[in-house]
């Protein structure tokens, strides 16, 4: 029964701590809920100082899936909806954008640049 016992706390201690695997999670994390400015700026400033890199670090569209939420504006509205902070609730949005919205599709771009003639067809 203890090894058991061990091996769960183990796994909710492993669990905890990947929740935070990236700056936008730690945001995510302890943002919600955040009664003012102040507070909301500390938070940021000790998720930048254990993810170095910053928001920059985590890949576009990282937290997609199908356990996840299918937008940043999905996910903005449910952790940011009973955030009191202006600034919290900015950071939730920055957050929840980067891990949730699509990544952007670039097309290459085969045009004549400005001030070029238009190739012509022979």
């Amino acid at each position: 029964m203890i090894p058991r016992a061990l091996y769960l706390a183990a796994g909710l201690c492993v669990a905890g701590h990947a929740l935070a695997a990236n700056m936008a999670t730690c945001l995510l994390d302890k943002l919600p809920g955040t009664q003012n400015d102040v507070a909301a700026q500390a938070v940021f400033q000790v998720c930048s100082a254990e993810h170095q890199g910053g928001i920059q670090a985590v890949p576009q569209g990282d937290g997609r899936g199908m356990l996840g939420f299918k937008s940043g504006p999905e996910c903005t509205a449910k952790k940011a909806g009973d955030t009191r902070s202006n600034r919290a609730a900015e950071l939730i949005g920055v957050a929840c954008r980067r891990l949730y919205d699509e990544p952007m599709k670039l097309r290459p771009f085969n045009g004549p640049l400005d001030g070029e003639p238009a190739p012509t067809r022979q």
